[in-house]
Formats: C-alpha cells, sequence, structure tokens
C-alpha cells in the first residue's frame, strides 16, 4: 500500500492516502458529481439559455451568456494550479469553493428575472471548470496509488458519458415539460452536494502536506495578471467574434493586440522568473506536458465540428429526412450527440486502467487515433444534403471510442505520467488546452458555417481531420514513464 513516500532517504506521511475509507469515498464522489453537474450544464446550455431568455427577455443577447463563461476558468487554471502546487492542502478549499460560486451561479439563474442577471453570474462560472479539472483530478491521484488511481480515474470518462446522455435528452424533456427554473433547481442540488463532500472529505493541514508541495518563491502577481490579460482578451475576441465583437472590428483588432502583447510580457515573466513563475519554466519544458496540451487542444478544436455542429446539420439541412420528420428535428439532433456518450460508459475504466498498468497513456492514445482519424475521414465524405440520418448516428456511434480516450487520457495520463512535481500546475496548463482549442474552433467554424452553410460544414471537417492528424504524429512523442520513477511516483 503505497501510504508512504520516499523522497531522499526520508519517509513521509501521506495524509491523503491515510485518511479514513468515509472521507476519501466522500471526496471521490463529490468530485464525479462536479464532473457530471458541469458537462450537463455545459451540454445544456443551447435549451437552457433560450428558454430562459423566452420568458424573461433577452433572446438577442442570451448568446452571450455561454461567450462569457469560460473565461475566468481558462485565467483561473494556471492560477489554481500554482496555488496547488504550493500548498496540497489548499486544493479542497480551491476545489469545494469554486463549487460552491457554482452553486451561487445557477441558484441565480434559477431565481432571474431578467436576462443580463443571467449573463452577470455566468461570468463565475468558469471557476467550476478550474475547480473540477484542474484541482479535481489530482485529488484523485493524491488519494489514491498508480493503480488504483487509474482505474478512479478512468470512471470520470463514466461519468462525463453519463452526463452527455443525461443532459442533452432528460435537460430537454425537463424544460420543455417543467420549465428551464426546476431543470437549474436540479443542478443546484448537484452542485451543492458535489461543494458539501468535497468540503467536509478528505483534510489535511499545510504542514502535513508539506512534503508534497513544490517549493518556490512567493506567488507570480505580474505572470497572474500578464496570463490573465492574454487569455481572457483572446477569448473575449475568438469566442464573441462572431455577433458581440466582430472580427475585423477596432475592438476585436485591440484585443487581439493586446493579447499578443500580454503574451510578450508574460515570456519575458517566465525566462526572468523560471520555476517561480505563474507557469513554471519547467512545465513548458517538459515534453509530456507539451504533448498533452497540445493534444488536448488540437481534439477539442475538430471535436467541436461534432459535438456543436453535427445535431444542427441534422436539425437544418436533413429536416426532410424520414426519420428526422418522425422523431422531430430537435430530438433527431440530440440522439447524435447522446449515441457518442454510449460506449464511453464502459470504455471509461478501462482505458484508466491500460494507462496506469503501462505507465503510459500512448498506446490509448493511438487506438484512440485511429478511430478518431477514421471517422473524421468518413464524414468529410458523407456529410452532404440528402445523406441519410442513420449514416450520421452510426459515425456518431462510433467516435464514442476516441471521445471515451480523450476524456480518459485528460484526467488519468497527465496524473500518471508527469513527475509529482508537475503533477499538478503541468495537469493546469494542460486543461488550458481544452478550452483554447475549443474557443478557437467555435471562432473558425461560425465564420465558415456562416458564410457558406452546407459546403462550410465539410470545410470545418477538413480542417478538423488536419488537427486530428497532426495530433496522431505528436503522439508519438510523449515519453513512457521508465518503471522505477513510476514506482516513485
Amino acid at each position: 500500500m503505497e501510504t508512504r513516500m520516499n523522497q531522499g532517504a526520508e519517509e513521509h506521511f501521506n495524509p491523503f492516502m491515510e485518511a479514513p475509507s468515509i472521507k476519501k469515498t466522500m471526496t471521490l464522489v463529490g468530485i464525479y458529481l462536479a464532473v457530471i453537474a458541469n458537462l450537463m450544464v455545459s451540454t445544456t446550455n443551447s435549451v437552457v439559455l433560450p428558454a430562459a431568455a423566452a420568458e424573461i427577455g433577452g433572446m438577442d443577447i442570451y448568446g452571450l451568456a455561454q461567450g462569457i463563461s469560460g473565461i475566468l476558468g481558462v485565467c483561473a487554471m494556471p492560477v489554481f494550479g500554482f496555488i496547488g502546487a504550493r500548498n496540497p492542502a489548499a486544493k479542497r478549499l480551491l476545489a469545494g469553493g469554486a463549487l460552491a460560486v457554482g452553486a451561487v451561479v445557477i441558484l441565480v439563474r434559477t431565481l432571474a428575472t431578467n436576462m443580463m442577471m443571467i449573463i452577470a453570474v455566468n461570468v463565475f462560472w468558469g471557476l467550476v471548470s478550474a475547480g473540477v479539472f484542474a484541482i479535481g483530478f489530482t485529488m484523485i491521484r493524491d488519494m489514491y496509488e498508480k493503480n488504483q488511481a487509474g482505474l478512479r480515474l478512468g470512471l470520470v470518462g463514466t461519468m462525463m458519458s453519463i452526463a452527455m446522455l443525461v443532459g442533452p435528452l432528460g435537460g430537454g424533456f425537463i424544460v420543455d415539460r417543467v420549465g428551464w427554473r426546476f431543470f437549474c433547481a436540479i443542478l443546484l442540488v448537484f452542485l451543492v452536494a458535489s461543494s458539501a463532500l468535497i468540503l467536509c472529505g478528505v483534510k489535511a493541514t499545510k504542514e502535513q502536506a508539506a512534503f508534497l508541495a513544490v517549493k518556490g518563491g512567493s506567488f507570480d502577481f505580474a505572470g497572474t495578471v500578464a496570463i490573465m490579460v492574454f487569455l481572457g482578451g483572446l477569448m473575449i475576441a475568438l469566442s464573441m467574434g462572431g455577433n458581440y465583437v466582430p472580427f475585423g472590428s477596432a475592438l476585436n483588432t485591440a484585443l487581439l493586440i493586446i493579447s499578443v502583447v500580454a503574451l510578450i510580457a508574460l515570456a519575458i515573466i517566465i525566462k526572468k522568473k523560471g520555476d517561480d513563475a505563474i507557469v513554471p519554466a519547467n512545465a513548458l519544458k517538459d515534453r509530456n506536458t507539451l504533448v498533452f496540451t497540445g493534444a488536448n487542444m488540437l481534439h477539442n478544436f475538430g471535436a467541436m465540428t461534432i459535438s456543436f455542429f453535427i445535431p444542427g446539420f441534422i436539425m437544418r439541412t436533413l429536416a426532410t429526412d424520414p426519420t428526422v420528420v418522425a422523431l422531430g428535428p430537435a430530438l433527431a439532433g440530440g440522439i447524435a450527440s447522446a449515441l457518442m456518450a454510449v460506449l464511453g460508459l464502459f470504455l471509461g475504466p478501462i482505458f484508466g486502467k491500460i494507462i496506469a498498468k503501462n505507465n503510459s497513456a500512448k498506446g490509448v492514445m493511438i487506438f484512440g487515433n485511429v478511430f478518431r482519424v477514421v471517422i473524421m475521414a468518413a464524414f468529410v465524405l458523407v456529410l452532404v444534403p440528402g445523406v441519410p440520418v442513420w449514416v450520421i448516428y452510426i459515425l456518431m456511434f462510433l467516435a464514442g471510442i476516441f471521445n471515451s480516450q480523450q476524456t480518459v487520457t485528460q484526467s488519468a495520463g497527465p496524473q500518471i505520467q508527469l513527475k509529482p512535481s508537475l503533477r499538478t500546475i503541468g495537469n493546469s496548463v494542460i486543461q488550458l488546452g481544452q478550452n483554447l482549442g475549443s474557443a478557437i474552433a467555435m471562432a473558425v467554424f461560425t465564420l465558415l458555417v456562416g458564410m457558406d452553410p452546407v459546403g462550410g460544414m465539410r470545410m470545418c471537417m477538413i480542417c478538423a481531420l488536419v488537427a486530428w492528424i497532426i495530433l496522431f504524429i505528436i503522439t508519438f512523442f510523449l515519453q513512457k514513464v521508465p518503471e522505477s520513477e513510476a514506482e516513485a511516483n
């Protein structure tokens, strides 16, 4: 049992692994509930927000709530990672506190009397993503030895699949028949429960967890400001470049220029402060961190064509398909999204165990990449007006293989394959790739589809295919952890 860790010749008591089983279970269940709640919100915003706008007004601005929600989360990820790496005992407060903030956001949404209330509080929703992805996964690794952690991190993929199934189908059903406020109340229960379980779960004092902490100087305020300006400006320019801050406008251009200047400043700060920077130099020099980050960004860039645009293609372009007519456009589009989650219910734990056993995610990633490239190439060929919707359904079902692979890779891979000193801060950098990939994809693909609703979809698929071929190539640069080092981890 891996309850004591060696550091040089010393043995250290691990308060997270030695915690009572009931406390570890509380924390674990809390993280799983947080994963489900976070994804259920993101997968139902396309239904809940317009339904809310229809009742309380704001049909012309409700999309701003979605675009603005991820900005703070992207900025918070490296900050959470920095704090968690320097003070592992604070992870409980970071994750539990972020979920408590998320509960307040959903509470205000439930009670909102106008759309501006929803937009204003949605700015803070991004903290939930930072708490779950940047901190939650590392908490699981802190509590369990490698093989046990691999299985439990693999189950994160199962939780995501559950949310992808229940969210679009169940959420749409509840909104249609009971109302959007009732559905938000259900989400509120999930968030309150997850926050309470984590805050009341495994605890450790700063002194007890000190041996796990990454040593370094004081908090990097200058670097934090630089990265927040860089990421904030970039995310606003990209995610709102369609309707609210149009591409080519003076404001959009100014935001991009400010982002570039902030990035240059951040590079200078990292060079000067090295491993004490908000994004430590050792994380940027680590090959596995860079590969995981690139893979996360490229996958999410391409995945937007499937998760976001395929349902719309079915509803608009295939509206006369007999199956679509029989089911109804909205349900037909929702079924496509749900099918991609089915295989993930079973594959997540399997992939997690394989990653832990091999001390590497490379084999699982290569396996997923084969399906990723083949299925995207098939979409490029078949996604034309008149294609039977059942062909798309089959491809979406098979897409669940690489979708599950990616969710497990991003949760389990870094926790198994990164050095302990990089595990928390490196994970926060890796999770940045997810948000950046999605934001860039929304900007590029919305522009292409807007120019040509039918031909633009094929161009989106071609762009995604190119990105996923590059992803396939960089996967081979992932380095396997030596057996001796893996055991020490």
